[in-house]
């Protein structure tokens, strides 16, 4: 026979709820004052808070992305390694963050390039690819994709991808796709390819006309 349930009493719920509370992430005081300091460019302020937070909250995905991101930011020599280590993190903790995905790609990346390396060059690809197809109006992560495939060799680059990715933009917003492909069309003719060099050119004109020197 089914026993009648027992009502909590409201020492009981405070119990509860205190409980149920301590399981989640703390998105109070110490995060936003990091925060704060992050955007007024005080990094190692900001580091100072966010690694003793993270190591008290490993579920707090914002806080391992503002530390990623302060390592990013603050540079020197294992800048991008730290960086990764814990945008990587943020993004285990929340994988369809479509920010956390293009900051992450952009990292792999740029060690990439730093390293040669085609495997970091691959994740980078499709993490950005990702990110894109879960915000699609990311223009930043559509820029570095469209110079990623500009830069790239074969088989990872692809000057039709860089087209479209400039394109995309451009049919957002006219004056900035006129800059991706003026940026496109400067990359192009550093990586040897004069005629689609001179096409993205001719495209950003017909967007926003130079003016005249």
């Amino acid at each position: 026979m089914r026993q009648p349930k027992k009502r909590l009493t409201l020492v009981g719920l405070c119990l509860l709820a205190g409980a149920v509370l301590a399981t989640q992430p703390v998105q109070g005081a110490p995060l936003g004052d990091a925060k704060r300091l992050f955007e007024q460019k005080k990094y190692a302020e900001a580091k100072a808070i966010l690694e003793p937070l993270v190591a008290a909250e490993p579920g707090n995905s914002s806080a391992a992305y503002y530390l990623g991101m302060t390592y990013y930011r603050q540079g020197g020599p294992a800048s991008l390694d730290r960086a990764k280590q814990w945008l990587g993190q943020a993004l285990k903790l929340a994988p369809d963050d479509a920010g956390y995905l293009a900051e992450y790609a952009g990292v792999c990346l740029m060690m990439a390039d730093r390293d040669s390396s085609f495997s970091l060059a691959l994740e980078g690809r499709d993490d950005m690819t990702r990110a894109i197809s879960i915000n699609p109006d990311d223009f930043e992560a559509r820029e570095g994709l469209m110079s990623f495939y500009a830069k790239a060799p074969w088989p990872l680059g692809d000057t039709n991808r860089a087209f479209e990715m400039a394109a995309y933009v451009s049919t957002r917003d006219p004056r900035r796709g006129a800059k991706d492909y003026r940026a496109l069309a400067d990359t192009l003719r550093k990586s040897g390819h004069p005629d689609l060099a001179e096409e993205a050119a001719r495209l950003a004109q017909s967007l926003a006309p130079a003016p005249a020197h």
